[in-house]
């Protein structure tokens, strides 16, 4: 690292230093103006002449070859950078050491003259100053006027005590020359360290970055991976459930469904997370009213609190609110089930309050609380209160950073306030919309009973065999008359085949090497010349395939698939 500081450090003195190059040829043109004025040139004065500027006119060049770095002159001159800047030195020291010759050269001592002193200490002080980035040479260089006084020193005819005085000039400006020096390298040193202590964190930062993007697309393949056999035993498991209704193996076939519930909800939190740095999660806001949101609520939790020996307890106090229905029942349902996983007793109380500008959302429980040095971090990704380690038995600690990026894509203030061995409550504050409260006689739209089905047929599409035999196996139970195909091309041919087409298509989104679900999907509907209900279904987590997925247009649904959801989005497309 220093040795790479100090080879920039010199590079960059080079290139300052010749960045003052007319100055530095006003400089050199000086003595020589001087040299010229001082009567009729003897030979070896014209020899010094054309020697000082044939130097000069070499710097020139190559400092202008070096800055036209692939040009012609480049390709004349051949040398690289650092070869140009050694001769780029050679050709400055020959020149400004042949100005030092300059009080010797004179025809007599009185033909030097008094101009001739002035003159070289100008020289020296505005070479020296310019050429100081250079390094310490330059004050070197800058001891011209020593020159003149080891001429006089040596001149019969010289004044007594001009060495000295000259002497003592010399020492002057080149003292000066090496302050700038040091002046300047030590601004440039830290200039050079700072950057390069930039460099390292961009490139710090960069490896972070790639490393988590490593990371997301492990995960997303691994998701995927795992997703597909998750969801053919999810299948299979519920058609075997039914047909176990009644029977001594009920039980141990309802907690093997317990299990894959618990697999499901770990894969759709990591979903959660995906969709949610993908982008690919909008708002749908409608008005409705909280008992209806709390009453889904209280059925989905209520089982869950009962085993806890818990209460839950609901207080929507009539009130309305315009919001996303699905993501603010997420956001509270992911609290109501955190509450209930840190309630050893007591209960858990979900109550809507109204202030001028907001409607808050609490809940309430009676759990171990959070400290208030872990305040900050419960909405971390995989941070679990009380746990030094992440626990096994208590998920995987994604539910409440799941709430924060929810409230946050809502525009919702979050806020949470516990104390420990009593409890905690988590307010969502939701902006009011000025909308009229809906009066108590209205009917949820959910809770509309829906139409008994008749038997209908749905077109299976799917390049896993074990999922298209468990999705005909649930279908027929579930009274479908169910068409599979395995490909897009297989898909066409099993239309073509019949005389009706299919009620529905529910088709995975990649079907391996051939055209994937959507344009599978497209092809039916040219075949069949009309828009036959479709529904998506993806393990794929990426950025890139979720936002296809939801860009089709096609309701989507994500692997590993509860058959409640499946039963339940089948019914409201086809009745």
């Amino acid at each position: 690292e220093r040795r790479a500081i100090a080879r920039r450090l010199q590079d960059a003195g080079f290139d300052e230093a010749w960045s003052h190059w007319p100055w530095l040829l006003i400089a050199v043109a000086v003595p020589l103006v001087s040299a010229l004025l001082r009567g009729t040139p003897t030979t070896g004065m014209i020899v010094w002449i054309i020697g000082v500027v044939a130097l000069a006119v070499g710097c020139v060049f190559t400092a202008r070859s070096m800055s036209y770095r692939g040009s012609k002159v480049d390709a004349r001159t051949g040398f690289t950078d650092r070869e140009g800047r050694r001769l780029l030195y050679l050709q400055a020291a020959g020149c400004l050491g042949l100005l030092c010759l300059h009080p010797w050269l004179a025809e007599s001592p009185g033909s030097r003259g008094l101009l001739t002193g002035p003159l070289l200490a100008a020289t020296a002080a505005v070479v020296g100053v310019l050429l100081a980035p250079m390094g310490r040479w330059a004050a070197v260089i800058a001891l011209l006027p020593a020159s003149e006084g080891v001429a006089r020193l040596f001149d019969p005819a010289a004044r007594p005590g001009a060495g000295p005085v000259w002497f003592l000039a010399a020492a002057v400006i080149g003292g000066l020359a090496l302050l700038e020096h040091y002046r300047w390298q030590r601004a440039k040193r830290l200039l050079m360290e700072q950057d390069l202590h930039v460099s390292t964190l961009e490139q710090d930062r960069d490896g972070a970055i790639r490393a988590d993007q490593e990371k997301s697309r492990f995960l997303a393949i691994a998701s995927h991976d795992l997703r597909q056999p998750v969801h053919a035993l999810g299948l299979f498991a519920a058609s075997l459930e039914r047909r176990l209704q009644g029977t001594e193996e009920e039980p141990l076939i309802r907690n093997v469904m317990r299990s894959i519930e618990g697999l499901e909800r770990s894969f759709n939190a990591m979903l959660d997370i995906s969709r949610l740095d993908a982008g690919t999660v909008e708002p749908n806001l409608q008005h409705f009213p909280l008992r209806d949101l709390f009453r889904r609520l209280h059925m989905h939790y209520a089982g869950q609190a009962e085993a806890a020996g818990l209460g839950l307890r609901f207080s929507p106090g009539g009130k309305s609110v315009t919001s996303d229905p699905q993501l603010l029942e997420r956001i509270l349902g992911n609290l109501i089930q955190n509450a209930i996983k840190y309630t050893e007793e007591g209960g858990v109380v979900v109550v809507a309050r109204t202030t001028e500008d907001y409607l808050n959302l609490e809940v309430w429980d009676t759990g171990i609380g959070i400290k208030s040095t872990d305040l900050p971090r419960i909405f971390a990704e995989f941070y679990q209160v009380g746990q030094s380690e992440r626990s096994r038995t208590q998920g995987l600690g994604m539910g409440l950073a799941i709430v924060k990026r929810l409230a946050h894509l809502l525009g919702y203030r979050l806020m949470v306030a516990s104390r420990p061995g009593r409890g905690t409550m988590f307010r969502l504050s939701v902006p009011l919309g000025g909308l009229p409260e809906i009066p108590e006689f209205t009917t949820a739209a959910d809770t509309v009973p829906m139409p008994v089905m008749e038997p209908r047929s749905v077109l299976v599409i799917d390049d896993e065999e074990s999922i298209r035999l468990g999705l005909q196996l649930l279908l027929e139970e579930w009274g479908y008359e169910t068409i599979i195909a395995a490909t897009a091309a297989e898909a066409a041919d099993a239309v073509r085949a019949r005389a009706m087409p299919p009620d529905l298509i529910l088709s995975d989104l990649h079907l391996g090497d051939g055209p994937d679900g959507i344009a599978a999907i497209r092809a039916v509907r040219e075949l069949c010349a009309l828009q036959v209900p479709a529904i998506l279904v993806t393990g794929d987590t990426s950025r890139e395939e979720l936002r296809r997925a939801t860009e089709s247009g096609h309701t989507v649904l994500f692997k590993p698939l509860q058959p409640r959801k499946l039963f339940n989005a089948l019914r409201g497309m086809v009745s």
